[in-house]
């Protein structure tokens, strides 16, 4: 189920910033930052739409390399103020965990909360345009870079 949330929420964040399709110049990507257990906090861009995409830091050749995904939370609030919530505390863990297990590498467990407002009517899920929609969550990834 949290895929099926997930990824239509993250190409709805994309479209935040949406253009037209006859626009010259593509959309600027949608940033989203990270607070790690590590003591650092990144802000990332993921150049993709896969489930296990990893994320570009801004600034900096290094990427994180998402291993799972857990507490994941959905909300949205209309504007007639209609709240739905979900929250999917089961961990999705990529290759069923066994990227995990195989990984020789440190990881990091990082948290996101990412929020914005619809801009037009979302069919999928019924909700208006102009219902505000927080998402938040849990990534494992392993940091990759120089």
């Amino acid at each position: 189920m949290r895929k099926t949330i997930l990824g239509p929420v993250l190409a709805a964040a994309l479209m935040v910033g949406g253009t037209g399709a006859a626009t010259a110049a593509p959309p600027e990507p949608e940033i989203i930052p990270l607070v790690c257990d590590n003591g650092h906090s990144y802000d990332i861009v993921v150049n993709g739409n896969g489930n296990w995409t990893p994320g570009r830091i801004v600034g900096s050749t290094n990427v994180l390399v998402p291993i799972a995904f857990g507490d994941f939370g959905f909300r949205a609030v209309t504007p007639d103020g209609d709240v739905y919530e979900e929250t999917f505390p089961d961990e999705d863990l990529k290759g069923g965990g066994n990227v995990a297990q195989r990984n020789p590498r440190p990881t990091v467990t990082c948290t996101f909360t990412e929020t914005f407002t619809l801009p037009e009517d979302d069919p999928e899920f019924g909700l208006p345009a102009g219902t505000d929609v927080t998402f938040s969550g849990s990534v494992t990834a392993f940091l990759v870079g120089r």
